[in-house]
């Protein structure tokens, strides 16, 4: 993509003003004279050079006015021919901007991230693959003494296709044995731009399945609402193993005979593989262009396939909470897959939450949006029950497969009969019969003797949560971050989960210098891994966790390998809980779950339930029963026996009566602003300075204003955390009061302000 620019003869008259908005990081609108041989050029969205200062500024085109002002300057050019923000996206960056209290540049930015902004040529490459016409056997018969060429033809029949650009990192052959591969015609070898489009060859699924009464009336109320021409939003409701991706599918295809684009949304990298997988098996003979966009895509292939979709060369493009952005020409239907998942909503400017976008972007669009999920939020299913929302429910797994039985392991029980040589020192709390109960360790050899896959879930990586002296009780905290820190076996260091910051592990206790008497508490998916391999030691063991998923595409490999059972046990954090389907998994074991009903967040019981359920609905989703077992001391929380039963209803009811007694979400909005900064006096102070502003500002708005208080986690990075919480019933006009009240006051407090509309996390 060769970049552009257009520039105008100076000479000539202007006739409109272009309101431009600086590439900049607070929002700086200026307003330039249209020249006359840009005026069909310049339309919103258009990308614009402009001068600025003693020199240029780049910026977009937001406004157009229809007047003159002969005393402005004029626009020079504009930037990129191709670059353009359609108006759908334009208006929806507007939106965020106003609900969700950020500047208009944070929003436009996120949805023209640099990649895209940049002008980025796409790479050939050459797309390897075996020969669909001979057979693998004949293939392999004629190079029966070139083992490295036997090796590659075996990778390549496995992982087909491949890039040649990639393939000697990965198998340590040689670019020359491939080339010669390629001349002997064993192979053949595809040039493309390297856009990132391409996925593993998989086996045919395409076959539509037979559908379940349940899954049939759900598909035809879906395309009733999908011929309407403002369809209302609908909530799929349906448990684990229920179904909810073949109607999906049934939906996708009704809306490509309508020539339509659809955008399939999942919360994290880790559900992509799998769904997509589904898809391409089953639209690609159908002539469907299928893409993927999320974080671990290239700089330039996400700028190619950007453009093919602005083009209408995607049809179905499956992505994270960023693809919400994706210039569509002709969009139809987007589906949010659990969409319960905090993970959608976005940690930086602009903290927007994906799925609440998504809806806004199909109002404004016209299209059709489902939201899925076994376990809805109860913001959502509030919507449903309130009329907002369509409700659709699938209440039974298909082919009449029961729900897993869930088993409470209450750790209260277990007797502890160690020595005190025991209780001190590095070993203690390593020993495997600590970590997994009697209990799940009979299940797990049934199942391991029945040949029988198994998935342990615990919520945190690493060996242990922290590291404490068993002499005078302390605990080795991050100097950065009020949190301690995080033992690491396989590096053998202690690392900080919130700033990174890591550390050797001391010989002596920097506070009472006692020698060897350091213990690890907590638990992690290191430690869970460690002993499984010294309870059951053949069994075959891969963990999951953000550790060793770092490199591209080792999530891909991960899951094809276990659902091609080359591992018996499935050990991995969240990234193991949801969307997955294995049907040889019949045992999950809930490691630990109380870490997460005790956060001081009201969100806590919620978010402990929906990871319960959807954890528990990975068993048993074949032929054979699940089961689960649930490790925990408390063993009577309302969220743990709602889940035991599959309760989602109960849990609902109990839950919303809590929510609407003390006037919490989704009875109100919330909005949680965040000071941050040092010293901590500095803070504190202007925190409940600035508190009596907003205050006075908001007297009239029937707004409930918190007091100012410390952040539970009070300091992160080196800077300190306050915090101010509001509850409202009218959103829209609480953000434009602070966004007035806040904007360009932090550079003279001297502090950051960050405004969270929505919050889904009140620790950080």
């Amino acid at each position: 993509m060769e970049q552009e620019f257009f520039f105008p003869p100076p000479s000539l008259p202007s006739l409109h003003i272009a309101r431009v908005l600086l590439d900049n990081k607070r929002d700086f609108l200026l307003d330039y004279a249209i020249p006359e041989a840009l005026e069909k050029e310049i339309v919103l969205g258009t990308h614009v050079r402009v001068p600025f200062k003693n020199g240029f500024g780049k910026g977009i085109v937001v406004d157009i006015l229809e007047k003159q002002n002969s005393a402005l300057k004029p626009l020079l050019c504009r930037e990129n021919k191709e670059l353009l923000v359609p108006q759908n996206i334009l208006k929806l960056c507007k939106w965020i901007a106003d609900y969700y209290c950020s500047p208009l540049i944070s929003a436009l930015q996120a949805a023209l991230p640099d990649s895209i902004r940049a002008t980025i040529k796409p790479k050939e490459d050459l797309l390897l693959s075996l020969p669909a016409h001979l057979d693998p056997l004949s293939i392999q018969s004629k190079i029966k003494r070139a083992k490295k060429e036997k090796e590659a033809l075996d990778f390549l029949q496995k992982w087909q296709p491949a890039w040649l650009s990639e393939l000697p990192k990965k198998t340590g052959i040689s670019r020359n044995i491939w080339k010669n591969l390629l001349r002997k015609g064993l192979i053949v070898g595809l040039s493309q731009k390297k856009d990132g489009n391409y996925f593993p060859i998989v086996p045919d699924l395409s076959f539509p399945k037979c559908l379940t009464k349940e899954q049939s009336h759900a598909v035809r109320l879906i395309e009733e609402e999908m011929h309407k021409g403002l369809p209302q939003p609908i909530l799929l409701f349906g448990v684990t193993g229920s179904g909810k991706t073949e109607v999906y599918m049934r939906t996708i295809e009704k809306c490509l005979t309508q020539k339509k684009q659809v955008l399939l949304l999942v919360p994290e990298i880790s559900l992509t593989p799998q769904l997509l997988e589904r898809i391409k098996a089953r639209f690609t003979a159908q002539g469907a262009s299928i893409g993927c966009w999320h974080s671990r895509i290239s700089r330039s292939e996400k700028a190619t396939l950007w453009y093919d979709i602005l083009r209408g060369k995607i049809n179905i493009l499956v992505g994270t909470r960023s693809a919400l952005f994706a210039p569509f020409p002709s969009l139809g239907l987007i589906i949010v897959d659990e969409e319960h998942e905090s993970s959608f909503k976005q940690e930086e400017s602009p903290r927007y939450h994906g799925r609440d976008v998504a809806v806004m972007r199909a109002r404004l669009e016209g299209a059709l949006i489902i939201l899925g999920s076994a376990t809805p939020s109860l913001e959502s299913y509030y919507n449903a029950m309130s009329g907002k929302y369509k409700l659709i429910e699938l209440k039974r797994r298909v082919e009449e497969r029961k729900l897993p039985s869930v088993s409470i392991v209450d750790l209260r029980k277990r007797k502890r009969n160690l020595s005190q040589q025991e209780k001190k020192g590095t070993d203690f709390y390593l020993k495997p019969e600590e970590l997994i109960s009697d209990e799940l360790k009979e299940a797990i050899e049934k199942r391991l003797e029945r040949k029988e896959q198994i998935i342990l879930y615990i919520n945190h990586r690493g060996y242990s949560s922290s590291l404490q002296c068993s002499d005078c009780g302390y605990v080795l905290p991050c100097p950065n971050c009020s949190i301690s820190l995080s033992f690491h076996k396989n590096l053998g260091i202690l690392n900080c989960h919130l700033c990174n910051y890591s550390a050797s592990v001391p010989s002596f206790c920097p506070m009472c210098r006692a020698v060897g008497a350091f213990k690890f508490l907590g638990s992690g998916t290191e430690k869970v891994e460690e002993a499984i391999q010294q309870l059951f030691c053949s069994a075959r063991v891969l963990r999951m966790d953000s550790d060793t998923m770092k490199k591209k595409g080792a999530v891909e490999r991960a899951l094809r390998a276990f659902g091609e059972r080359q591992f018996d046990i499935l050990v991995g954090t969240q990234m193991v809980s949801k969307g997955l389907d294995f049907p040889h998994v019949s045992l999950v074991g809930i490691v630990s779950i109380d870490g997460l009903l005790h956060l001081p967040d009201f969100r806590a019981s919620e978010k402990s339930f929906q990871q319960l359920l959807q954890v528990s609905g990975r068993s048993g989703r074949g032929s054979v029963e699940g089961e689960v077992f649930v490790q925990t001391r408390t063993p009577y929380h309302p969220a743990i026996q709602f889940a035991r039963h599959h309760d989602y209803l109960g849990f609902v009811d109990q839950e919303l009566e809590f929510r609407k007694t003390l006037f919490y979400p989704p009875f109100c909005r919330a909005i949680l602003i965040r000071f941050i900064g040092s010293p901590e006096e500095k803070v504190k102070f202007m925190t409940e300075a600035f508190t009596k502003e907003i205050k006075e500002a908001l007297k009239d708005s029937n707004a409930i204003i918190g007091e100012p208080t410390q952040a539970p986690i009070a300091k992160i990075k080196g800077k300190y955390h306050y915090q101010l919480f509001i509850r409202c019933q009218k959103v829209m006009e609480i953000s434009q009061k602070l966004k007035k009240l806040i904007f360009g006051k932090e550079s003279e407090m001297g502090i950051n302000i960050r405004i969270d509309v929505d919050p889904q996390d009140l620790l950080k």
